[in-house]
């Protein structure tokens, strides 16, 4: 965290003493030793006896707590992180201020585990399977906080804490910003957040940072564990914020061999110079995560046993191993593969969709063709939504797909089609004779005739001399 820029034109403020030789509680917790510091303040590991709970204590620094803005931002950091619950980001439990001491301290969710960059001091750079599974435990971290407009704007090796049984949780909301509320916190032209992983709009205005920039972040953070470098290099803030204006850098793959090309495809993406050429929401980076099928199910470096009884690791290696459920909200289908556990599905049998549910989040999942054809008969399904076979690579309408073109049930006829159907069936009952209509028709025809038969003789008899 030594990296933060709170500031760039004021070096950061002095850190307090160790708490510990100061006082031993703090609101209710009982402190039992430090975890960590940062910009902000001191991390301590601490307890509640009432409620026998382990926690994490974050405690603002004695010469921030003297100046508002630092305070005002230590509370947003807590409301953010209220309005946050996903096991890939780490909990807030409550925030306040001590009585006996007057010091503001964060009550957080403690991780008994390590950090990325922890990691990446140990093993210089990390395995390809481990790296990306970060990276998509952080994507779901994101794709949470940007969908209740929150932006974290310091996503980094550093504030990614892996716990024991190997799952990866977003860390330090301190300079996260609500894209729904109007923020006087960071001033005009001010860049918030830490050079080497920041795009280079946030650099320059950190007002600008919006949920791509979060992105542009994490493939600067995934960059670092697979390549054992930053993509940019720089004695300096301004040297590195020069070189992301230009966007060149070289591609994982040239540093680390073992990176494939699907690989790097997807970091050039989200570390596109221009937001617009990155990927748009989170949802979109996770579908190329997870097609890229690179990411190990459990990182190496977990411990296998805690692993296996972790409740969400638990859930996550269930839904990959389950090609067959459609939606994770939705119960599977009564088919017959499904009705038998034992049953293997060849690969051909077996698609892929692409769709949105319905609160807007882009959603992959595997469905055998019996399924997708049931589905299409109920209506469930659309011919428009998009498919891949589970062993290619190109999504296209299911219409495409000769097993699915003529499967869907008949479609409405057309509105328009519809008016000229219904005329031509008026038309054609006229016609009948026992049609009132038919009646009037030969009445009104009856009449035209014999005034003009009428007309006629007189026009001849006109003539006669």
């Amino acid at each position: 965290m030594d990296k933060t820029n709170l500031d760039p034109n004021q070096p950061l403020p002095g850190m307090p003493g160790d708490l510990l030789n100061e006082v031993r509680t703090l609101g209710g917790y009982r402190l039992m030793r430090l975890l960590g510091e940062g910009g902000m303040g001191a991390v301590y590991l601490a307890y509640h006896e009432g409620q026998d709970q382990q926690v994490a204590i974050k405690v603002l620094a004695d010469p921030l707590a003297s100046n508002q803005a630092y305070v005002d931002r230590f509370y947003r950091e807590a409301k953010s992180g209220a309005l946050l619950n996903h096991p890939n980001i780490v909990r807030t439990l409550g925030v306040g201020q001590d009585r006996a001491t007057s010091k503001h301290y964060l009550v957080l969710e403690f991780v008994d585990g390590q950090t990325a960059q922890s990691l990446l001091d140990q093993q210089q750079r990390l395995a390809l399977g481990d790296a990306v599974h970060i990276a998509l435990d952080v994507a779901r971290a994101l794709e949470h906080a940007h969908s209740r407009s929150i932006v974290h704007r310091d996503i980094k090796p550093d504030n990614i804490l892996i716990s024991r049984s190997g799952v990866s949780k977003l860390v330090d909301l301190g300079l996260a910003r609500r894209l729904d509320e109007a923020s006087h916190l960071t001033a005009a032209r001010q860049g918030f957040g830490t050079t080497y992983y920041m795009p280079y709009e946030q650099a320059i205005n950190a007002k600008r940072a919006d949920g791509r920039s979060d992105i542009y972040a994490l493939g600067a953070t995934l960059y670092h564990l697979i390549a054992g470098v930053v993509p940019f290099v720089g004695e300096n803030h301004l040297e590195v914020v020069e070189k992301k204006k230009q966007g060149v850098y070289a591609p994982a793959s040239k540093l680390n061999p073992t990176v494939p090309a699907v690989l790097d495809h997807i970091l050039s993406r989200m570390l596109a110079r221009d937001p617009l050429d990155r990927y748009q929401t989170a949802s979109e980076l996770i579908v190329d995560l997870e097609r890229s099928r690179l990411a190990a199910p459990v990182p190496s470096f977990a411990d296998p046993n805690r692993a296996l009884q972790d409740p969400w690791v638990q859930q996550c290696l269930a839904s990959s191993a389950e090609p067959t459920r459609l939606d994770p909200e939705t119960p599977p289908l009564s088919v017959a593969a499904e009705s038998d556990p034992g049953t293997t599905l060849p690969e051909d049998n077996v698609w892929v969709l692409r769709y949105r549910n319905p609160a807007g989040k882009l959603c992959r999942a595997r469905a055998n063709t019996a399924q997708i054809l049931q589905r299409l008969k109920r209506g469930h399904l659309s011919l428009k939504i998009e498919v891949r076979r589970a062993d290619g690579q190109s999504y296209h309408p299911l219409s495409y797909y000769p097993e699915f073109k003529d499967a869907a049930p008949a479609q409405p006829i057309p509105k328009k089609a519809a008016n000229v159907s219904t005329k031509a069936a008026l038309s054609k009952a006229m016609a009948k004779p026992g049609h009132p209509r038919s009646r009037l028709w030969w009445i009104g025809t009856g009449a035209v005739v014999l005034l003009l038969a009428l007309l006629f003789v007189l026009y001849h008899l006109s003539r006669v001399p």
